[in-house]
């Protein structure tokens, strides 16, 4: 977790936040909040349910994620994001059902696609993909209905599609699959205990370092800025990585099982695309308010450099501000009762979602990746019969 910090003492924020008190305020983030959560102890039990290098695999998971998100934070020339206050607070900055997101996206993907069998340079691209199949919809959710808000100028997440920074979804992919290469390197390949902590640490600590290479690398080869990019970068990784994932598709060895298990975490993510689906169609972002720490206020003409050399806005300008949501939440405050709307501080204050702009194509873009990730889990973790025609076309491919 990121530590201590003595400004938290004069934050009006609490540990715990009736539910229903931000349901008035936040009611997507709220119910995304506890699904998080449900959906995280269902991959728990289908951990515990598969023995001790899954069970490492989720810790993995929750560690290497809640420690990105914590060196983040920490480095103020990278610190770019800001959560919103949830039922389950563990700092003003972390609310709890955030690791949770780290379990569901990099646990699934990366279990799912040991089922289908293949090598370990297109398991790690494919678990990329795959990753990316069940986060993007979510980002494109938390970006519109204020579950989190980005930084206004900073390089790293200036490019966006859908509100959501192209480098957000470049880090996903490459994360995700760094996070796989690990830990089938050291995890997967050990058959002791020691071995398997030895792998848990390993994995956990260089997940994000291997991310930050595979960016840089992306970045030099489409000749952008570091630390600046754009869909460019996007565009190159999808096709690396689809390109090697096709490559050896024919020559993958499903594994056969009948897991109840392997069912009912299918199902759960089945629900999870539906719920994102249902929120974009039907809940209106202009009635959400949130009131927490965000890119403090300030100078519109001071600026610093981030950690990559670009220079970037210090203070988010009231004047300029470009994102989607408003400064000005007095009229919706006042018509909501726990609609508090008074500026605790320059980080502490209040903004409020607006109407969508383009409603059809937020709606198309969400159900659409909902769609293709429903259909992706739904094949990988689906039960196989030992004999099924797939794995007899595999075992005649390889003999001829």
């Amino acid at each position: 977790m990121s530590s201590y910090n003595p400004e938290w003492d004069n934050m009006p924020w609490d540990h715990w936040n009736s539910p229903i008190e931000r349901f008035m305020v936040l009611p997507s983030f709220v119910m995304g909040e506890f699904l998080f959560i449900s959906l995280s102890l269902v991959t728990l039990i289908h951990a515990a349910s598969h023995g001790r290098l899954h069970l490492a695999v989720w810790v993995a998971a929750f560690a290497a994620g809640t420690a990105n998100d914590a060196i983040f934070m920490m480095l103020p020339m990278v610190d770019n994001f800001w959560q919103a206050q949830a039922c389950i607070m563990l700092t003003p900055r972390m609310p709890l059902y955030i690791p949770c997101v780290y379990n569901i996206f990099m646990y699934s993907s990366t279990v799912a696609c040991w089922r289908l069998g293949l090598n370990t340079l297109a398991s790690t691209c494919l678990t990329g993909l795959m990753g990316e199949m069940l986060y993007s919809p979510y980002d494109i959710t938390g970006a519109k209905f204020l579950w989190w808000t980005w930084h206004d100028t900073d390089a790293s997440v200036r490019h966006r599609l859908l509100g959501v920074p192209i480098g957000s979804s470049v880090w996903v992919i490459t994360f995700t699959a760094s996070f796989q290469l690990l830990v089938t390197l050291t995890m997967k390949n050990s058959s002791s205990l020691k071995g398997l902590l030895g792998g848990l640490v390993t994995t956990s600590l260089l997940s994000t370092p291997v991310m930050v290479l595979q960016m840089s690398i992306l970045q030099l080869i489409t000749m952008e800025s570091q630390g600046l990019p754009t869909i460019r970068s996007l565009i190159l990784v999808l096709v690396v990585y689809v390109s090697i994932t096709l490559k050896f598709w024919g020559k993958r060895i499903p594994k056969a099982s009948s897991d109840l298990t392997n069912w009912f975490l299918m199902v759960c993510l089945e629900w999870y695309f539906l719920f994102l689906s249902v929120n974009m169609m039907a809940s209106n972002p202009a009635t959400h308010i949130s009131s927490g720490v965000h890119q403090e206020l300030g100078d519109c003409n001071v600026h610093a450099p981030d950690i990559t050399g670009h220079s970037r806005q210090v203070f988010l300008c009231r004047e300029t501000h470009s994102q989607d949501f408003s400064l000005s939440c007095d009229t919706l405050c006042s018509e909501n009762m726990f609609g508090d709307c008074d500026t605790q501080s320059n980080t502490w204050y209040t903004v409020c979602g607006r109407e969508h702009m383009h409603y059809r194509l937020w709606v198309a873009v969400t159900v659409g990746l909902c769609a293709m990730g429903s259909m992706v889990y739904a094949y990988a973790l689906r039960n196989r019969e030992e004999n099924s025609g797939e794995g007899v076309q595999v075992i005649i491919s390889k003999m001829d």
